[in-house]
């Protein structure tokens, strides 16, 4: 029987897939297409449980699985209907176009719900509205990087995440480190107004 914390990870995997799925196949393989229509698929198959909500979406990642949906048939789209530069320049951008969604994503979410583009309860929604907007800085600097440091993906694309995810995950244990020490005064203060009340 698979327990909580299992289910939990196992999930997150799964949600991780596409993302994952694409960057492995487009180092071992030429073939865009391919990659393109694998991570597609993989990335419908994860948003159709975001919808039937078996997966609750990580907000960088519901950002890179919406692209992914819409990417790969598009470029199709604009080859069928002839406009083949528009469709190559798309497919030399991926990296930029990447970043822009999940920066786009993060904003409505910033925008229109209590957490914003974190994926935890800040104390405030002052604070929410403080870190998505660090999360968004650090996601917008990542479009200008991809734009300029070259067609390396794992330069312009796997850093600036890698770097969005830490600095979501420090922000996080930033919170967690606060509403701990805030629990752990109420319960030292609560035994001595218990203690008080009694004596009266």
């Amino acid at each position: 029987m698979i327990g909580d914390q299992q289910r939990r990870l196992l999930l997150d995997m799964f949600e991780n897939l596409p993302g994952v799925g694409f960057l492995v196949l487009s180092r071992a393989t030429d073939d865009l297409r391919l990659t393109g229509w694998v991570g597609t698929i993989l990335a419908a198959a994860v948003c159709i449980s975001y919808v039937k909500k078996l997966v609750l979406p990580h907000p960088i990642l519901l950002g890179i699985n919406l692209f992914m949906v819409a990417i790969t048939p598009l470029i199709e789209i604009l080859f069928f209907s002839g406009h083949r530069s528009t469709a190559n320049t798309l497919i030399g951008n991926i990296d930029s176009l990447v970043l822009g969604s999940v920066f786009v994503t993060g904003l409505l979410l910033t925008l229109t719900t209590r957490n914003g583009f974190l994926t935890y309860a800040a104390n405030s929604a002052k604070q929410m509205r403080m870190h998505s907007a660090a999360l968004l800085g650090v996601c917008a600097i990542g479009v200008f990087w991809s734009l300029i440091a070259g067609g390396n993906n794992l330069i312009t694309l796997a850093i600036p995440l890698m770097l969005l995810f830490g600095l979501q995950q420090l922000l996080r244990a930033g919170v967690k480190d606060r509403q701990s020490r805030d629990a752990a005064i109420l319960a030292c203060h609560a035994p001595q107004s218990s203690l008080t009340e009694t004596a009266i």
